[in-house]
Order: C-alpha cells, then structure tokens, then sequence
C-alpha cells in the first residue's frame, strides 16, 4: 500500500512499545517514517532540528507537544495527530496545507491594498497641493496662510483629544480652506480699503464655491476638506454663513478650523488692516467664544496660543 507514499513523518513517545507499532503501520503505508522517543523538551528539541510534514503523538504525549509547537494556536508548523487517528494523517496535512496557502494569498492580497491605498493617497495629496498652488497665484500671502491653519487647526485638533486619524485628516484638508476664493475676482479679493456689503456677498460665496471644488471625490480626505471648506465661517451662534448653522450642527472639523483662521488672520498684516499681536489676536479669540467659536475650541487654543 502506498497510501502516504512521500510523506515525511514523525511518531513521537514517551514508550517505545507504544511507538513502534504505529510507526511500522504508518511505514507499510508507504510514509518515510521515522520513531522519536523521550521526555517533552528532548521530542521538541529533535523535531524542531528536523521538522517533518506531520507529527504522531502517542496519548500520553500529544497535548504536550501541540502546547509547545504551536503556543498560539497559529495553526503553523507540521500538524500533531493522535496515533488512535493516524489514518487521518494525509488529509491533515493537506488541510493545514491549504490553510498555509489561503495565509500566503490573504497576506499578498493586503500587501497590494496597501500599495494601492499608498498610491491613492499619494495622488490625493498632490491634487491638493496643486490646488493650494493655484490658490496662491492670486494672492502671494495665500499659500503661507493656509499652512499656517492647518498646522494650527491640528494642534487643536490633537489637544481636544481627536482620534490620530483625523488630526491627520485636519491637518491635510484644513489648508483648502479657502480654495473658493480663486473664482472671486481680484478687485474683491485684493481690494486695499474696506468691502462694501455687496462686495463682502461675493466674498461669502467662496465657501460654497469651495465646497463644489471638493465635493465628489471618493477618498475620506476629500470629504473632510468639503466640509471644512463649506462651514468654516459659521458662527456657534448661528450668525454665519452659507447655512447658518449653530452649535454643534457644525462639523467639529469647520469648528476648529474657524479659530485657527480668524487667529492666523489677526496676527498677519492684510491689506485692509494692521496685524495684531499674538496676545491681542488672542483676547479677540477668548471674546468671540459662545457667539462666534465654540468655547471648548477657543478654551484648549488659550493653552498655547501665545506660543503658535
């Protein structure tokens, strides 16, 4: 009979008398089988130099050696069968076998979407780098702002106790902020002196406008930068723009990226005003909380404005 013929095996004991007979059994069979006799640490040391295909434990021995051969049950390594079962031996192997292989092909399968989620967000990120690019055509200030913000907006973000992921996401979407402003025309937008009501109108539809640049991607990133786009001039108290929205109908993201803007804008000279110092800008911060920020945003940026 040649029903294990080529297989690799191993009958392991603690008495020889009850080991030999399986493995003469195993070997008329057609296996390559060999007998290992000894205490556990002596069966382990011996089958761990030479590893077989599979592993016939005698009863007094097989809870012992699958203990130590596979402490975390990670199914790895050759299978230990009792010797009352071993002509379950083949099928054993192709078991663990083809569990070995579906291992092999889960873990290429993960490798690739991780290479292709890094390609996609690599792609993201230049989108909007080239995004932010365009923006600081028409204003030389425009680029340094809106990196500014962001890296502001995820201190704050981090120190409200975000989890990682969107600190991460805050800190890349937050600087399209203000990607709208690139279709309101540079008599608006660079103008010297103060807006007139239609003039600041036009101004307010960059959020809007913004939010259409963004909206439509499929990635998370993309949908955190739309948000932050749409609602970052809404006010705590529903004073704001474009929907008006109140409390906490604001996505936390726009909510944290309103303060870190309004802030960045105070302390930086603009065309229409002198800039304010850091502490200056700050008191205007603390006085807007509850009407124009949310206070528990405004209360973590007073931990450290004065050092941003």
């Amino acid at each position: 009979m040649d029903d294990l013929a080529r297989l690799r095996l191993v009958v392991a004991g603690g008495d020889f008398s009850a080991v030999q007979p399986v493995r003469d059994r195993l070997a008329a069979q057609g296996a390559d089988v060999r007998a290992l006799v000894g205490d556990i640490d002596e069966l382990v040391r011996a089958l761990a130099a030479e590893p077989p295909e599979a592993i016939v434990a005698d009863a007094a021995s097989e809870d012992a050696l699958r203990a130590r051969l596979d402490a975390l049950h990670m199914q790895a390594g050759p299978p230990v069968i009792a010797a009352a079962q071993a002509n379950t031996v083949r099928s054993a192997i192709e078991i663990r076998r083809l569990r070995a292989r579906q291992t092999e092909l889960e873990a290429v399968f993960a490798a690739a979407q991780v290479a292709r989620a890094r390609e996609v967000q690599n792609a993201e990120h230049d989108t909007l780098q080239r995004l932010l690019q365009a923006a600081g055509y028409r204003d030389d200030n425009t680029y340094e702002h809106t990196q500014r913000v962001g890296l502001l907006a995820s201190k704050l973000a981090r120190e409200l106790g975000l989890p990682a992921r969107e600190v991460a996401l805050i800190n890349h979407a937050a600087p399209l902020h203000d990607i709208g402003k690139i279709a309101i025309p540079d008599s608006i937008l660079l103008k010297p002196g103060r807006l007139t009501e239609e003039e600041f109108e036009v101004v307010k539809t960059h959020a809007v406008l913004g939010a259409r640049v963004l909206a439509g991607g499929a990635s998370e990133l993309f949908a955190v930068a739309e948000t932050i786009a749409r609602h970052h001039h809404e006010r705590w108290d529903g004073d704001g723009y474009p929907r008006g929205f109140a409390g906490d109908e604001i996505p936390i993201a726009a909510r944290i990226v309103h303060v870190a803007d309004v802030y960045d804008v105070l302390v930086h000279e603009r065309p229409y005003r002198e800039s304010l110092t850091p502490a200056a800008a700050a008191e205007e911060i603390a006085r807007g909380a509850g009407s124009d920020f949310d206070p528990k945003v405004v209360e973590v940026f007073a931990k450290f404005s004065l050092q941003v």
